[in-house]
């Protein structure tokens, strides 16, 4: 039988109202210090899952981004709520249910975890000695797991209040994760997913949108951080405690999820920057810059492209997994930093059996892409979200968690997608379809797990769907709300 070596979830967005896993009052305020049904639910599950898989040692928990709101929810909430899944979660009595051992792969939503191991990094040099030209810039792609890694100082500190869990530590991998097998024929790489997705990558579209600056778009993963990652600190990693400014952060979600709103917000961002440009440097907007176009219009079109296209492609693609634009991105990625980074590690591309683990979207799936550069297609495994943000129910939308063994045989857990007509799909184990999936024995172990622990997952799908349907209909709530009037008595 096959046991898993590694266990993922992402998107749990732990303190936000909106996730399913943040445990909420009658009026949906969010109460981060009780783990919510659904979360106790998940607990009891894995639990009873992880024995049924084998005798072999517990799996190694991979948190792979947005599992902290940082973005949207108060320090003080999102470390309550992580407290919570803690001890719904990693507990199994008195004893560990995960290695001791926890990677962290941050998302935008908590792109400051990254930054706290930096600036712990840097400390713990000074502490030894040393004085680092500058913060480190990222970690290797594949981690020695028999050597310490980057700590994360706040997972690891909120862990250690469990004094089962005293020898636990969290190390963060960022930007990604590479996982190796010993013949160096198959690899696995883990990524929130965040710079798939060309909202994230502004800075980026900028620069090579501006003449005389750098030209090209970033080749590399350091290249995408170095120029982005202050940018998805701002949009939404830490103004969660920022008072009116993560307020802001909010009211921009929404105009992002508005097609007329999204693009008067381009509009006039290019106009505030064409304004900041003349102030400091006596530019026009109306200057020709090249070709004939004006510095209006070449602020204006990568904005458009990048936040206008990526909120369009969010708003229209609920009922889709992936739009062509979509998939169109995930391939740039795949055959581009991530293509290089496994070269800059020795490897040759071409020859793998490579497997893409990323979350973000929301959106759980499992497939294979052909990829340039790469002679066989690549498998991708979504791991999904947990979160009701908008108040339609779609059968794409929902969570899963991704199981990989020690060979780096790959399946879902898939745990939920929205209810549609009131009916949920059960939890089960999938692969990525065809003749592949048969002689996967990481799926064959997971399946017949999930059968013989099947109460505790039906338990689990009706709070799921007990939660789900409860966030979509608050939301439906507000929006109807009209200030002054009584939604109980309106027509």
């Amino acid at each position: 039988m096959s046991t898993p070596r590694y266990v993922c979830l992402s998107d749990l967005h732990l303190g936000a109202g909106y996730s399913t896993l943040t445990s909420t009052d009658a009026e949906g305020r969010p109460d981060p210090t009780r783990p919510s049904p659904t979360l106790t639910a998940l607990g009891q599950a894995l639990r009873q899952l992880l024995p049924a898989l084998g005798d072999g040692p517990p799996p190694t928990l991979v948190l792979l981004g947005d599992v902290l709101d940082m973005g949207l929810s108060p320090m003080g909430s999102v470390a309550a709520a992580f407290d919570c899944f803690v001890r719904a979660v990693m507990l199994d009595g008195d004893r560990p249910l995960f290695a001791p051992r926890v990677l962290c792969v941050p998302g935008n939503h908590d792109h400051h975890l990254w930054r706290i191991a930096q600036d712990q990094h840097f400390q713990d040099s000074l502490r030894e000695g040393r004085i680092e030209s500058d913060l480190i810039a990222h970690t290797a792609l594949f981690q020695d797991p028999d050597a310490s890694g980057i700590p994360s100082p706040m997972l690891t500190g909120l862990i250690h209040r469990h004094p089962a869990l005293s020898e636990t530590r969290v190390e963060i991998a960022y930007p990604n994760l590479g996982l190796i097998d010993a013949g160096r024929r198959r690899c696995v790489v883990l990524h929130h997913g965040h710079y798939v997705d060309p909202m994230y990558r502004l800075v980026s579209a900028l620069d090579a949108q501006a003449p005389g600056l750098h030209g090209r778009g970033p080749a590399t993963m350091a290249q995408l951080e170095a120029r982005n990652g202050a940018w998805v600190d701002f949009l939404w990693s830490d103004l969660g405690s920022a008072g009116l400014t993560g307020t802001a952060a909010t009211t921009l979600y929404e105009v992002m999820r508005d097609g007329g709103a999204s693009q008067r917000f381009a509009q006039r961002l290019s106009a505030l920057l064409v304004a900041r440009l003349g102030t400091r440097f006596g530019l026009s907007g109306s200057m020709p810059m090249v070709q004939g176009i004006t510095l209006d219009q070449l602020l204006l079109g990568p904005l458009d492209a990048t936040l206008g296209r990526g909120a369009e492609s969010q708003r229209d693609s609920y009922l889709a997994l992936m739009t062509a634009a979509d998939v169109a991105d995930l391939r740039w990625f795949l055959s581009g930093p991530v293509k290089l980074e496994l070269e800059r590690a020795g490897l040759e591309p071409s020859g793998l059996d490579l497997a893409f683990v990323f979350g973000h979207t929301h959106k759980p799936f499992q497939d294979e892409l052909p990829v340039a550069g790469f002679d066989r297609p690549v498998r991708v495994f979504n791991t999904g979200g947990w979160v009701m943000d908008q108040p339609t129910m779609t059968s794409t939308q929902g969570a899963a968690a991704v199981f990989i063994d020690e060979a780096l045989n790959l399946a879902s857990l898939r745990l939920f997608n929205d209810p549609v007509n009131g009916r949920m799909a059960p939890v089960q184990a999938q692969g990525v379809g065809g003749f592949g999936d048969r002689d996967n024995p990481m799926l064959a172990a997971l399946a017949a797990g999930i059968e013989r622990t099947a109460p505790a997952w039906q338990a689990f799908s009706r709070s799921a769907q007990t939660a789900t349907e409860a966030h979509a209909a608050r939301l439906l709530d507000k929006f109807f709300h009209v200030p002054g009037r009584n939604p109980a008595t309106a027509p």
